[in-house]
């Protein structure tokens, strides 16, 4: 053939004195199914790890929504949900007392 590579004489270190086609040797099922393998393990963990994503972004929302509806957030939470999803908002009261707060009924004339 023309485009057959010659062979030098010396044989890379590690072959056992055969000239191996890699081409060859990786056209194989078994190398797709490896491939197709990592592929799928990684999409795997990619979902699952979008799945706790969404799960914590819905924690989140119901229980902003529901201490928004209880109008607690001038004073101290009410469950540990709500002290945890104040923390993640970052919303950290320090050194204020709820007395200097006004309800919201008294904002509205």
């Amino acid at each position: 053939m023309a485009h057959e590579r010659q062979a030098s004489g010396t044989n890379p270190p590690g072959l056992g004195g055969k000239r191996q086609d890699l081409r060859k040797e990786l056209r194989g099922t078994d190398v797709l199914e490896g491939i197709m393998a990592g592929f799928m393990i990684t999409i795997a963990i990619a979902v699952f790890l979008g799945g706790i994503m969404v799960g914590v972004l819905a924690v989140v929302a119901v229980a902003v929504r529901r201490e928004d509806r209880r109008r607690t957030l001038p004073g101290d939470a009410p469950d540990r949900l709500s002290l945890n999803t104040r923390r993640l908002n970052g919303l950290v009261r320090q050194g204020v007392d709820t007395e200097f707060i006004r309800p919201t009924r008294e904002l509205v004339h």
